[in-house]
C-alpha cells in the first residue's frame, strides 16, 4: 500500500494534475463535441469522417474510473481501479473496423491537442486515463473481438522469462527477448528497445503505436514489446481468438494504463 501511495503521488507530480471546470464552449471544445468537462467527468460526442463517436470517463471515486467509447453504435466499456491496478473491460463482442480504429486514435489525438492548447498540458487523472484507453483500443489486431474480461496486475513483477510479465519496465537502447505466439508457433526474437524495423513501427516497446502519444508520457514495457514485435511480424493480423497477437494485445492492457505509474518511462 505504501508503494501504491508513492506511485500515485509520483503520477500526480509528473502530470501536475489540476482541478479545472470548463463550462463555456470554445471552438476547440466544439471540434471534439465536449458536453461536460470537470475534475470528475469528461465526455462528449463528435463525428470523424463517417464515424459517429461518443466518449466518456466518469470518476466514481478518487482512484476508480468508468470509461466508455461508442463508435457507430459499437460500445466498449471499462472500469479501471488505480488502487489495486485492475481493469474490467466489456466490448459486447464488438469488432472495430480498421477505419473505426483509425478514427478512435485520431479522436484521442484531437482531445490531447485540445488539452494542450487550453490547459497547457496540465491534464487530470481522468483525462489521462481516457487518452490511454483510446490509444489502447485503437491498436487491437485486425478482426479482434472485444469480449468481456478482467485484467489484474501483481504489484511486483520483475521476471522477463514468462509470457505475461504483468508490468515489467524496459529501457530504451537495451535489448530484450520479445516473446509471442502465432499460427506458426512460439517465437522469441531479440529486439532493441526504441528501434524502428519499418515504417509505422518506431519506438519498439512503447505502449502505443509508432512514436506517437503526443506530449503525454508513455510507458515502455515488456508486454508492449511482445505485442509490437508480434504485430510487426504478422502485420497485426488475427483476432483475439486467433494465435496472431490477440493474446499479446490482452496482456498489454495493464501496461498501457498503469505503466507510467510504475515508472516505466523508458
Amino acid at each position: 500500500m505504501k508503494f501504491l501511495k508513492r506511485a500515485i503521488s509520483l503520477l500526480l507530480l509528473v502530470f501536475a494534475f489540476t482541478k479545472c471546470t470548463t463550462n463555456s464552449v470554445s471552438p476547440e471544445a466544439q471540434e471534439i463535441g465536449i458536453e461536460q468537462q470537470n475534475e470528475d467527468a469528461f465526455y462528449g460526442k463528435t463525428t470523424i469522417d463517417n464515424s459517429v463517436i461518443s466518449y466518456s470517463i466518469i470518476a466514481k471515486s478518487e482512484l476508480l474510473f468508468n470509461v466508455s467509447l461508442v463508435i457507430n453504435k459499437k460500445e466498449i466499456q471499462a472500469s479501471v481501479n488505480f488502487e489495486d491496478e485492475s481493469i474490467s473491460i466489456n466490448g459486447y463482442d464488438n469488432i472495430l473496423t480498421e477505419q473505426e480504429k483509425d478514427h478512435t486514435l485520431l479522436l484521442g489525438k484531437t482531445i490531447a491537442d485540445y488539452l494542450l492548447d487550453t490547459k497547457e498540458g496540465d491534464i487530470s487523472m481522468a483525462e489521462y486515463t481516457l487518452l490511454s484507453f483510446l490509444e489502447y483500443w485503437s491498436k487491437s489486431p485486425k478482426n479482434y473481438q472485444y469480449s468481456k474480461r478482467k485484467v489484474t496486475t501483481p504489484l511486483n513483477t520483475t521476471n522477463l522469462k514468462s509470457r505475461n510479465e504483468g508490468i515489467t519496465c524496459i529501457k530504451k537502447n537495451s535489448y530484450v527477448n520479445a516473446e509471442y505466439d502465432d499460427s506458426r508457433g512460439n517465437h522469441r526474437d531479440r529486439v532493441k528497445v526504441g528501434s524502428k524495423p519499418r515504417a509505422n513501427y518506431g519506438c519498439m516497446g512503447r505502449c502505443g503505436g509508432d512514436c506517437g502519444r503526443w506530449w503525454i508520457p508513455s510507458a515502455w514495457t515488456k508486454d508492449c514489446m511482445d505485442h509490437d514485435q508480434c504485430s510487426n511480424v504478422n502485420n497485426a493480423s488475427g483476432g483475439g481468438s486467433d494465435r496472431n497477437c490477440g493474446d499479446e494485445f490482452n496482456e498489454a492492457a495493464d501496461d498501457y494504463i498503469f505503466g507510467v505509474i510504475r515508472g516505466c518511462r523508458g
